[in-house]
């Protein structure tokens, strides 16, 4: 198998440097824009108070660091918005869509508990693909927020296909069946299979889902529905509770990536015992030579949680079945070009995910993903960090892999904690 070039972007700030992420990534055709907020190289949050002048911050640190890896903000493919107050929603999806007019992307927007710092309002990270700008087919569901927002219900370029986070939302604005997560789980995967099927893909193809639950409590609702809507499909699939979507009656979001014709090829990778099956999704998901793993946690393969209340030991935990799922796939952490990390409201004497991050990716080997991460979930059973790695492409390490740091440009952090 060949080796895909990658390419590194660092601002050349210490936080990088210290937690081993890049500000953007290249790999192959594709650049990746690490989760960003509105903090300049002095740890100053721009715009407090406003979230649109966040937005703006944000969109010229990604246009000045993806442009550094050859992307532009024409060719984005796929959006996340993560917003503190789902009342300023509105208002940063319209700032966001000012800058992604032309490239219509698939995009997500959720609520989430806090960022690293009371005045940061708002994360956003970017994928893009070279050239999708020009090539890329839009497709959209005909509901009038896609056209308010800039986005489309799904993006396909070439075998892949980026779906937006959908909800129970309807063509009409309304939001079905309010306070049914059964139902609305069904409307929802009904809108991402029929967006599929008009990218010329089957449930089949599926390789990566994302799912965000207003109410951990009716969980079982959803699992039912999702076994109902995917039948034999085990995609990878990360799930997260969140204080809120955009409207109060959503009970659900989910996002999905498919590769057409995976349904054929695709390799599902499963842990001892299997428990991911029943549950309606894989560890990891192989296909050609992109590799998707789930949102790992501390959960034994017996589905025992081990090390409660000990967040280092639960991020060391999640990373060996990372690792380890990596290895049956033939890849390892070398290869990973995007990770993300969500965590529960975390114990007064917790450090912050920079620290967790070193003792996982030394300087002698860290691949320097793009990267990001927050207090996203509500649930209290785990007090550690989910680690979700995604799309990662064997063969990027090595020769193929290029480190750069560059010349100072926009001021940049991650939302990890930033240095004082």
């Amino acid at each position: 198998m060949g080796t895909s070039r990658r390419l590194n972007v660092a601002s050349g700030r210490q936080l990088e440097k210290l937690a081993h992420y890049s500000r953007a990534l290249r790999v192959g055709d594709t650049v990746l824009q690490s989760g960003t907020t509105a903090i300049d190289r002095q740890g100053n949050v721009h715009g407090e108070g406003d979230v649109a002048r966040q937005v703006d911050a944000i969109m010229r640190i990604a246009e000045w660091s993806m442009g550094k890896a050859g992307g532009r903000l024409a060719d984005v493919v796929r959006s996340r918005i993560y917003v503190t107050d789902v009342t300023q929603a509105d208002q940063a999806a319209r700032a966001v869509a000012r800058y992604l007019t032309e490239a219509r992307p698939a995009a997500t927007l959720v609520q989430v508990n806090r960022l690293a710092r009371p005045a940061q309002l708002i994360e956003i990270e970017l994928d893009a693909v070279d050239g999708a700008g020009k090539t890329a087919r839009r497709i959209s569901s005909g509901r009038s927020l896609e056209d308010q927002y800039a986005y489309s219900r799904a993006v396909r370029v070439g075998e892949r296909v980026f779906i937006s986070g959908s909800t129970a939302l309807n063509a009409r604005g309304q939001v079905e069946a309010p306070g049914d997560m059964y139902r609305q789980t069904r409307a929802t995967m009904d809108t991402i299979i029929m967006a599929l099927a008009e990218a010329g893909g089957t449930p089949g193809d599926i390789v990566y889902t994302k799912t965000f639950l207003t109410d951990l409590g009716k969980a079982a609702d959803y699992t039912r529905a999702w076994l109902e809507a995917l039948g034999d499909v085990r995609p990878t699939s990360t799930l997260l509770g969140i204080p809120g979507l955009l409207r109060p009656e959503m009970l659900i979001e989910v996002e999905a990536e498919a590769v057409l014709g995976a349904a054929r090829s695709r390799r599902d990778i499963y842990t001892e015992h299997m428990r991911e099956k029943p549950r309606g999704y894989a560890r990891a998901v192989e296909v050609g030579d992109l590799v998707y793993v789930s949102g790992c946690t501390s959960l034994s393969s017996t589905g025992a949680v081990e090390a409660a209340g000990d967040w280092a030991a639960q991020y060391d935990l999640a990373h060996e079945t990372i690792r380890w799922a990596l290895g049956q796939a033939g890849a390892t952490l070398d290869d990973v070009v995007r990770r993300r990390t969500s965590w529960v409201a975390a114990s007064p004497d917790w450090p912050g995910p920079s620290c967790s991050w070193r003792s996982r990716w030394p300087p002698s080997r860290a691949p320097t993903p793009a990267s990001s991460g927050s207090a996203r979930t509500r649930s209290t059973r785990w007090t550690a960090a989910a680690p979700e790695r995604r799309c990662v492409r064997r063969g990027v390490r090595g020769r193929s892999r290029r480190q750069v740091t560059l010349p100072p440009g926009p001021g940049v952090a991650m939302v990890a904690r930033p240095p004082t």
